[in-house]
């Protein structure tokens, strides 16, 4: 029995022993340094684990001020976070000692880009294109509309075309449609095969009042990727300029059936629908487009305007009245709500929404023009009569004998 508890007793100092001498080695252990944390934060980058990472180079930061690749790391963990606003301002900080780095370019315009930035961002891409490319540790993947991972490139790689093809889009967003068209032009020299480059430059000559040419374009799309919804939804548009309203039905269907989660499509396909008084088709495309993106204020717009057709006034009047909690300085939304005011016979409500239609679009004939029917029947003709001659005045042609039932 004393034997037992002696051993017992010796195993317990052993332990206590051995953790002491634990204790002294971690108490010798050296703080890591700037460099050290840098290089254990692009680890954890590498392995995903991002909030690590994150830490990482937030204290390497803290350690050393200067450490300049350690902003460009964090602005990738940053980027990967979501915290895209954080990642600009580390590569800012970043490209005042490197302004030629062609990476922390790339990342910093295409970050400007989606946040609508345009300016600054065509700044950094006309910068890449005379950047010398260096040394490259990190891969780019282009994605098309549908955010399919189609090219792979680095700085060094691949990457003129995507900056000609970013300057388009840049300058489509700007409204320097011919410009725009002169990159596209560029990167398809440098890349023919590329699908998106003839979308979008199909975009340009569309805004430049170019069907033809847009034609063309959607179609060799098209024919590159068979698959492009965008393509085949703006080039069922085209047609649908054109009169041809059962083949742009056709396309539209077509381009929902390979991307049904575009609200657009079907928005479009409820135009043409209208045009052709399908009413319970445009319904149900409006239906459909709301479900998707209930924050479009045009879609509300015209469903409500689709159930006024289908006599189905109250719920007209909430999608009318949903139009313009969206989009409040909604001009037509006011005007079209109104219309249905003076069909409810709600005459005061109905002047109101013109006064407000007239209000965010002062020449707005059509809205003085109801006005002025809308002041007639509630009894007020020089009021009616004043709004009638305005609309004239804007050009609106008024019939000799509605002008001589008001102004007498």
């Amino acid at each position: 029995m004393r034997a037992a508890i002696i051993r017992v007793a010796a195993s317990f100092y052993c332990c206590m022993a051995l953790f002491c001498l634990t204790n002294l080695a971690q108490g010798q252990q050296k703080p890591l340094t700037s460099t050290q944390y840098l290089e254990r934060g692009e680890e954890a980058l590498r392995n995903k684990n991002l909030r690590l990472a994150l830490a990482d180079f937030n204290e390497a930061i803290r350690l050393d001020p200067f450490l300049w690749l350690a902003y460009f790391a964090r602005a990738q963990a940053r980027e990967r976070l979501g915290d895209n606003q954080g990642a600009v301002t580390d590569l800012n900080i970043f490209l005042e000692s490197n302004p030629t780095n062609a990476e922390a370019l790339f990342s910093r315009a295409v970050l400007r880009y989606q946040h609508g930035q345009w300016a600054v961002a065509r700044e950094d891409f006309l910068k890449l294109l005379n950047a010398p490319t260096g040394e490259t540790t990190t891969v780019f993947f282009q994605t098309d509309k549908s955010n399919k991972v189609g090219t792979v490139f680095t700085t060094q790689t691949g990457i003129k075309p995507t900056c000609f093809t970013y300057l388009g889009l840049t300058d489509l967003k700007l409204a320097q449609y011919k410009r725009a068209i002169s990159y596209f032009d560029s990167a398809l020299r440098l890349s023919p095969t590329c699908a998106d480059c003839f979308l979008n430059r199909g975009l340009g000559f569309q805004h430049l009042r170019d069907t033809a040419q847009a034609i063309r374009d959607y179609q060799q799309a098209l024919k590159l990727a068979p698959d492009n919804s965008l393509a085949q939804h703006n080039l069922a548009i085209l047609s649908g300029f054109r009169g041809k309203l059962k083949e742009t039905e056709a396309m539209l269907t077509e381009a929902i059936d390979q991307k049904p989660d575009l609200p657009y499509s079907y928005a479009e396909r409820g135009h043409v629908r209208i045009r052709q008084q399908n009413w319970r088709g445009a319904l149900a495309d409006f239906d459909k487009a709301i479900s998707i993106d209930p924050t479009d204020a045009d879609d509300w717009l015209n469903r409500g305007l689709v159930k006024e057709k289908l006599k189905d006034l109250n719920g007209a009047l909430n999608d009318i009245t949903q139009a313009i909690k969206l989009k409040s300085d909604f001009e037509k939304a006011w005007l079209c709500r109104g219309n249905l005011m003076m069909k409810l016979n709600r005459v005061a409500d109905a002047l109101e929404d013109y006064g407000l239609a007239i209000f965010y679009y002062p020449d707005y004939p059509a809205a003085y023009y109801n006005r002025a029917l809308a002041y007639h029947k509630h009894g007020k003709l020089k009021e009616a009569c004043s709004d009638l001659r305005e609309a004239q005045r804007l050009n609106m042609k008024i019939e000799r004998k509605v002008f001589d039932s008001i102004c007498k």
